[in-house]
């Protein structure tokens, strides 16, 4: 306070503005954005584009490939290729079923050596053909040599000839001038790889004195294939 009671004014410390060279301007900074917020688990692609649709704003592009067409072309080629790995499948069994029966046929008509012997007596009907098989075999494997006896005492024939057919396939065998036996019966031996399984008809046949065949014996031999 000065000498007369009055308040003394203390001198304001002036500032200077700094130079405009020296002022600093604001600059607004360049944040990066939050990254979009990511779709509840469990949604799948369909339903996030359904979502975009209805709303009208898509935040995040999809790729080319998880575009709906993309998506059903695709579809469209797995069931393509499905259904020709099925049909590859079945022709391919079919192939295997075909070699297999290929295989049996070419063992079934290959001569091979026998292994042993079987006897087969089979009395021939002598009236007709019978309603049920006069003999029944299995198809031995490894082949073996049958014995065939068949009796014909109840024919007043010397000298006879057999014919043997396959049903459904043809003539298999004709044997002429068989003479029996002291027990009259006719003795033929057959290797069993000659013929396969199915039916054969045997017919015997007596000759009379002018050299013709007449049938005097009916034989159904039924051969079953190998199991």
């Amino acid at each position: 306070m000065s000498d007369s009671g009055r308040p003394t004014k203390v001198p304001r410390k002036s500032t200077r503005k700094p130079p405009p060279r020296w002022r600093k301007y604001l600059v607004q900074a360049e944040l990066e954005l939050p990254p979009p917020a990511m779709s509840a688990p469990g949604r799948t692609l369909l339903e996030a584009e359904e979502r975009v649709e209805d709303d009208g704003i898509s935040s995040v592009p999809l790729a080319w490939w998880q575009m709906r067409p993309v998506a059903i072309a695709v579809a469209l080629l797995l069931g393509l290729l499905l259904i020709v790995t099925i049909a590859a499948l079945r022709g391919a069994a079919r192939d295997r079923a075909a070699a297999e029966a290929a295989r049996a046929d070419v063992e079934t008509l290959t001569l091979r050596a026998i292994d042993s012997e079987q006897p087969l007596h089979i009395a021939p009907n002598p009236r007709s053909w019978s309603a049920a098989p006069d003999a029944t075999i299995d198809w031995p494997e490894p082949p073996q040599l049958l014995q065939l006896y068949m009796p014909v005492g109840y024919a007043d024939f010397q000298t006879f000839g057999l014919v043997m057919d396959k049903v459904d396939h043809g003539r298999v065998l004709v044997l002429e001038r068989l003479t029996p036996d002291s027990n009259r019966e006719l003795r033929l031996a057959l290797n069993s790889s000659a013929f396969g399984p199915g039916e054969y008809r045997l017919r015997v046949q007596g000759y009379t004195w002018r050299g013709q065949r007449v049938d005097v014996g009916w034989v159904r031999l039924l051969v079953n294939p190998r199991r």
